[in-house]
């Protein structure tokens, strides 16, 4: 029995490591050829200081905190963040979760989108900006005019696009 039970054992130990380079392979793959998600919001509730970079109010950074708890399990590798204390504010709980720098950009430059396209093969990019920049950028990434500029009053969206290699495969729109 002693002979049958080692059998066993080294038989059991290479089938783990073939699944274990399986999905090793698999993981190469897919940051290669891989799925592309791109979490987009509007920045949370400003306040009213009579400036054009006002900083969030309470109910803004409880809002910031939010969307780190939705984003908690996923696995982030950019944050991009126009260059206002709103926005930078709204993704720095997620940012300080994850580790990571946030990345500034410029809403108004038309090469952002395909950049991202380009660059984020394989890879989960959140990127905050404004009630008029979300969803135009939305609809320049998935290629059709579908969402209009966000009322001022309107905080609680995010879209989530899905692209496989460089082809765009989804787009969920969820309140929250």
């Amino acid at each position: 029995m002693g002979k049958k039970y080692l059998f066993l054992v080294v038989a059991f130990g290479f089938s783990i490591l073939q699944f274990a380079q399986k999905v090793k392979n698999e993981d190469i793959s897919i940051k290669e050829n891989g799925v592309t998600k791109i979490i987009l919001f509007r920045h949370a509730e400003k306040g009213n200081d009579g400036t054009n970079n006002p900083d969030l109010t309470f109910i803004g950074e409880e809002r910031a905190k939010k969307i780190a708890f939705i984003l908690e399990d996923f696995n982030i590798d950019t944050i991009y963040a126009t260059p206002f204390i709103r926005t930078e504010k709204t993704v720095s709980v997620l940012a300080t979760q994850k580790n990571i720098e946030i990345t500034n950009y410029d809403a108004k430059d038309q090469s952002f989108a395909s950049s991202l396209l380009k660059n984020g093969n394989g890879k989960t990019i959140v990127i905050v900006g404004h009630s008029n920049s979300i969803p135009m950028l939305v609809n320049k990434l998935i290629g059709k005019e579908i969402y209009k500029e966000l009322s001022e009053t309107e905080y609680g969206k995010f879209w989530m696009l899905t692209f496989s290699n460089g082809n765009f495969i989804d787009c969920s729109l969820f309140n929250y």
